[in-house]
């Protein structure tokens, strides 16, 4: 079912495995433990795990999660990873937990993703990397096609795309670049070494 998903996602223009390949170009390395917003059907899983040390992956969608189960299963990644069933609003870890936070064509599909944002900082250690990815509008518009042909609701969208985020990361200590291509939007940043320079708490 997959492969047919991605077969006319290839059909409208958009490449499912070029999406992934250049996003991962621009998040590694992947140091530490790394946690991932929106473990979905795995198919960002599957990439970074033949990168990562270490991966706890979250999602709200328990059926999603066996999906990427399989998936996993299925690639042999030899890298350890933990399955948390968990609101992403309300992130189950202390502060500065994780030495990389990413997360893949999820947002578009939360009720509140500043909130999302937030915790994701919080949990982001002195020094961590926070990899922010969704489809850009042109991506949003060949899925706008897709469901059109399948007749399905419009599919939900970023007002201003990473726009808000992006604001969020103008404080001092942070670093941060953007970038577009194969349909995605990209925000990878640094958090400063100190929380007293400009980190959250």
């Amino acid at each position: 079912a997959m492969k047919e998903r991605d077969e006319l996602f290839l059909r409208f223009g958009y490449d499912s495995a070029a999406s992934i390949k250049f996003v991962l170009a621009k998040a590694l390395p992947l140091h530490g433990h790394v946690l991932e917003i929106g473990t979905g059907k795995g198919r960002f899983l599957t990439a970074i795990a033949t990168h990562a040390e270490r991966i706890t992956t979250l999602d709200l969608d328990a059926q999603q999660q066996r999906v990427a189960k399989l998936n996993v299963r299925r690639t042999g990644a030899k890298c350890p990873i933990k399955f948390v069933n968990q609101d992403a609003e309300r992130l189950p870890w202390f502060n500065a937990t994780f030495d990389t936070v990413v997360s893949m064509n999820t947002f578009h599909h939360l009720l509140r993703p500043q909130r999302v944002f937030k915790e994701m900082l919080r949990v982001l250690k002195p020094g961590g990397k926070l990899v922010l990815c969704d489809f850009s509008p042109r991506g949003f518009q060949i899925f706008d096609r897709i469901h059109r042909l399948n007749n399905e609701a419009t599919h939900p969208r970023l007002k201003n795309g990473l726009d808000s985020f992006a604001r969020m990361l103008h404080r001092p200590g942070w670093k941060s670049r953007r970038f577009k291509g194969h349909n995605q939007e990209l925000l990878v940043a640094f958090a400063p070494r100190s929380r007293e320079n400009g980190g959250t708490s």
